[in-house]
């Protein structure tokens, strides 16, 4: 069966890579890159991912990045996926390649037209021609989510895992041995690790499960409900390991202490909906966008694909299929509209529905409800429907002149200048559209495999031709403009962090020194940073403040010839013609001793007291409720290990003393001094603190955070359970057809 459906759909499948080839044509012709302005795939996810792979190489697997701000739980910010199988291939390479990043980032298109195709053909629920399951294909796959979420691969995994989890579901549904594949599909689906997209896909699924219950028979009803509710419960066990560590991560972000009357999130506007006509309305994208946010998603799946999806509409309204289309689509449709709408405003107090306030995001829900309506509008291009399609032409006609002759009224609510001309251009290309539209129904009337045809080349033309250049742009005529500061800066072999000016961030991100393989005390603006520590660094005043001393910045990167201010500071190297480097003197080690504490109340306090311009924190502490020292002493310290999980050093002191490693304090965190527990103190404000006893001590701090673990553990039980489960079904099989055994 599955060597005959490979040979079978080889080819449409190969003709699905092909258009997600021809759609990148800038990155392979024009050697473009993706997305505008490097977006979160080169922001937050690469340097990640270049850690990530480091590490993997040298046989230790990375629950913590050194890397950004003091220190970040990876592990625990799903965003990252390095529990998400996609991005596994990147992991075998270090450093990792720039064009497989660009493949990662383009591959769940593919994924995503490959399992819409492959449902749209073999569902119970739709059996399609293969003309009207590429058309749903290249519908979905092409449209405005995936194009504007090319920067956020995460995102577009999620997505790329919901039509084979509708296959899945629905054979699971049906057969107890499809319930391992259906159980992994979901887990999947959660493991892409965008939060939102996993939810609104988790939620699509729920429906679909939901209409695969009903059944003449109670019993066969009650029967797909246990596999299904089984399915989902194993697929909640898998992501525990990613899950866990997500949800004790999620309270410390600034994403999770944004209070409620701040979440002002997008929602699909009711005026948007001109966007699902043509996308150039209201722009798309960084360029050409004139909204509040350059890319919020417009639902767009193409004009022709919209059209279809009428006639689909029209020509199925009595089929079940239709009415789970019209189910899904209404119901996404609704949510996107967020406190506009009729549902949000009942979740937004739930537990994830209160984060995921941008609510416009759930329109790639309706986008694929709209490209299965246009499936079956393209299935319905035969003879037997003659007489709709004739009428489909002519509404596509009427519909054509409106928007030629109407164009000047539709654009009075669009700002003058480049963007009305663009909205007006887009309203012409729209009329166009409409008028091809109605030439190829026609001539699928009379010819319905021509039609067939025309329309499916029609819509590949028209989304390739206004998606391709959205996201994309040409590189930098310099690819390597501070090849010679990074040869300065790794000429010093010490320990150290290099910060960037607020100034330059512009010219050199974070993000890209992380990758080039520096500790950088700055985020790279997620929103799932670590509140704590984005705050303090952010309230520190001046770079010769002595709050700002505690990150150990021994580089600072400023503008040419700018001054980052404060004593101690000065230029070291000022060749480049863009940037210049300089010296902190007064920045403090990555490890110190200190012998006079300064105890407070809480956080708060503390960071108070920290960032006190009279605060001395070579010589003092500021602890939570922690030792009371007021003493003196002398100590020589050594670093035995630094890594992502494990620290190792070798502490001689004088008297009784604080040890102070400049990594963020977070849960998961243990000390061990000569192999015994000890407290870990939280030490001026975010930061790790030791007391240790005079005399030479072996420290050793390791993250072994319990959330991973006991995460780890229920997945463990759910693969038992899973291999199992498999076993049984195989001795049954084994015993319903004894001629497969084996004779004495």
């Amino acid at each position: 069966m599955k060597r005959r459906l490979i040979s079978t759909e080889l080819a449409p499948l190969l003709a699905l890579a092909g258009v997600v080839l021809l759609f990148f044509w800038p990155v392979w012709i024009a050697g473009y890159t993706f997305p505008q302005g490097g977006g979160d795939l080169w922001g937050q996810l690469y340097p990640v991912w270049t850690y990530v792979a480091e590490w993997l190489r040298r046989g230790i697997f990375p629950l913590w990045s050194t890397r950004m701000m003091a220190g970040d739980p990876i592990i625990a910010e799903a965003q990252y996926g390095l529990l998400n199988p996609f991005n596994w291939p990147l992991f075998l390479f270090s450093p990792i390649p720039e064009w497989l990043v660009l493949m990662r980032a383009m591959f769940p298109l593919w994924w995503a037209g490959a399992g819409l195709y492959l449902y749209l053909r073999y569902s119970r629920l739709w059996r399609l021609r293969r003309s009207a399951a590429l058309t749903g294909a290249i519908a979905y796959m092409l449209c405005d989510s995936f194009i504007i979420h090319l920067g956020h691969p995460q995102f577009n995994d999620a997505m790329a895992w919901l039509p084979w989890a509708f296959w899945a579901v629905e054979g699971a549904a049906r057969r107890r041995r499809a319930l391992p594949l259906a159980a992994g599909v979901l887990a999947l689906i959660i493991l892409s690790g965008h939060g939102q997209a996993s939810l609104y896909s988790a939620l699509a699924v729920g429906i679909y499960a939901l209409w695969q219950l009903p059944a003449r028979d109670l019993r066969v009803a009650m029967k797909r409900g246990g596999r299904l509710f089984l399915a989902g419960l194993l697929a909640a066990l898998l992501v525990m390991p990613m899950l866990l560590p997500g949800l004790e991560r999620l309270p410390y972000t600034v994403r999770g202490q944004t209070p409620e009357e701040a979440r002002s999130g997008a929602q699909l506007m009711l005026s948007g909906l001109i966007d699902f006509v043509t996308p150039l309305y209201h722009g798309r994208g960084v360029r050409g966008s004139w909204l509040g946010w350059a890319r919020m998603e417009t639902g767009y799946m193409g004009l022709t694909g919209l059209l279809l999806a009428g006639l689909g509409l029209a020509t199925g309204f009595k089929q079940r299929r239709t009415w789970f289309t019209l189910l899904l689509g209404g119901l996404a449709y609704a949510y996107a509209r967020g406190y506009d709408g009729p549902l949000y405003p009942h979740l937004a107090h739930l537990p994830l529905f209160s984060e995921s306030w941008r609510t416009v995001r759930a329109v790639f829900v309706l986008s694929l409800a709209l490209a299965l309506a246009a499936a079956l509008g393209m299935q319905a291009l035969d003879r037997s429907h003659r007489r709709a399609l004739r009428y489909g032409a002519v509404i596509c006609g009427l519909l054509g002149a409106g928007l030629w002759l109407g164009a000047p009224g539709w654009l009075e609510a669009v700002p003058g200048g480049a963007p009305r001309a663009q909205a007006l251009t887009g309203l012409r290309l729209a009329a166009m559209l409409c008028a091809g539209s109605a030439l190829w129904l026609l001539l699928g009337s009379w010819r319905p495999t021509l039609g067939r045809a025309g329309l499916l080349l029609l819509l590949t033309a028209e989304l390739v031709a206004l998606g391709a250049l959205v996201e994309t742009e040409a590189r930098a005529a310099t690819p390597e403009p501070y090849a010679d500061a990074l040869a300065f800066l790794r000429s010093d072999a010490g320990w150290f962090r290099i910060d960037i000016d607020a100034a330059a961030r512009g010219l050199w991100s974070p993000a890209g020194l992380q990758a080039d393989g520096f500790d950088v005390p700055q985020s790279t603006g997620n929103p799932m940073d670590l509140q704590s520590a984005l705050q303090f660094y952010w309230s520190i005043p001046d770079k010769g403040a002595p709050a700002y001393q505690l990150f150990g910045a021994k580089y600072i990167i400023v503008p040419k010839d700018a001054q980052p201010g404060g004593p101690g500071i000065w230029p070291v190297y000022t060749d480049n013609p863009w940037v210049d480097i300089h010296l902190n003197t007064r920045a403090l080690n990555r490890v110190w001793m200190v012998y006079a504490t300064q105890n407070v109340a809480d956080t708060g306090a503390a960071m108070l007291a920290t960032l006190d311009p009279a605060f001395d924190p070579q010589h003092t502490a500021i602890v939570e409720q922690g030792p009371a020292l007021q003493g003196d002493g002398e100590s020589t310290l050594e670093v035995r290990a630094y890594g992502p999980n494990r620290a190792e050093f070798v502490v001689k002191t004088s008297a009784p003393g604080l040890f102070i490693l400049s990594d963020t304090y977070y849960p998961g965190w243990e000390a061990f001094i000569d192999g015994a527990p000890a407290p870990l103190i939280r030490t001026d404000a975010i930061f790790r603190g030791v007391l240790v006893p005079a005399g030479e001590h072996h420290l050793t701090l390791r993250y072994r955070p319990a959330a991973f673990r006991v995460g780890l553990g229920l997945a463990g039980a759910a693969v038992v359970l899973l291999i199992g489960l498999q076993l049984r079904l195989k001795q049954e099989r084994a015993s319903l057809n004894p001629a497969n055994s084996s004779s004495p």
